[in-house]
């Protein structure tokens, strides 16, 4: 089940410029990419990676690391 980046950012406690961050530096993609008009989707097994990501971050890891 694909879900909209609005709502997987919700989900996550994050916001939708932080996943927008994450994919420009190629940490978390989106799952789908409408080619029409560019809305990103997200499936629920990403949020794991995305709650490491936060993990790591809050460790004082940089996004670099």
């Amino acid at each position: 089940m694909l879900i909209k980046i609005g709502d997987f950012a919700k989900a996550a406690g994050v916001t939708i410029k932080t996943l927008r961050h994450y994919e420009k530096l190629g940490l978390l993609k989106p799952a789908w990419t409408n080619r029409f008009n560019g809305y990103r989707y997200y499936m629920a097994e990403q949020l794991s990676r995305l709650n490491l990501l936060k993990a790591y971050k809050e460790m004082g890891f940089s996004l670099k690391q």
